[in-house]
């Protein structure tokens, strides 16, 4: 632990004061992150956080929708994101099949190459950012807390 991290753990902090340090924290570790994905693949944060859901996703494909909703983008302004990595021939837009409303964004082969290098870059720079610095442990508790405050607030 640092020794400003001591310092601030010895101290009964106000919940502006606590929530304003988990913000800064996330902030400049997450600028980090995306300068470094920018640097290795011209890629904006939006475009990334696109090609790692999609990855993550079963057969490499959500529905546009789905995507714009869980990045907390409007429709049309998922539209141009999509449109950018459409021209970079990363994804392709694909109809559904049952539902003629639906329409799915799904990596190309170059997509799948690049995501998974993406996926890689991340993961290091995760390790090397968050985990590292928290230990496992600490970082296992601050990721268990986010996912419980997202469930916790989703609806709000």
């Amino acid at each position: 632990m640092t020794e400003h991290a001591e310092a601030v753990a010895g101290r009964n902090l106000d919940p502006v004061t606590q929530w304003g340090l988990v913000i800064e924290g996330f902030q400049i570790t997450n600028r980090k992150l995306h300068r470094a994905v920018a640097a290795a693949f011209s890629l904006d944060p939006a475009e990334a956080e696109t090609l790692l859901r999609l990855t993550r996703s079963p057969e490499r494909r959500m529905s546009m929708a789905a995507l714009a909703r869980e990045a907390a983008f409007s429709t049309g302004g998922f539209t141009k994101i999509a449109d950018r990595l459409a021209k970079r021939d990363l994804v392709v837009r694909t109809p559904c099949a049952d539902d003629r409303r639906v329409v799915y964004l799904e990596l190309t082969a170059a997509g799948v190459k690049l995501a998974d290098e993406l996926q890689n870059l991340v993961a290091d720079i995760v390790r090397k950012t968050y985990i590292d610095v928290l230990g496992a442990d600490r970082a296992a508790v601050v990721a268990e807390a986010m996912a419980e405050l997202r469930e916790a607030n989703s609806t709000l």
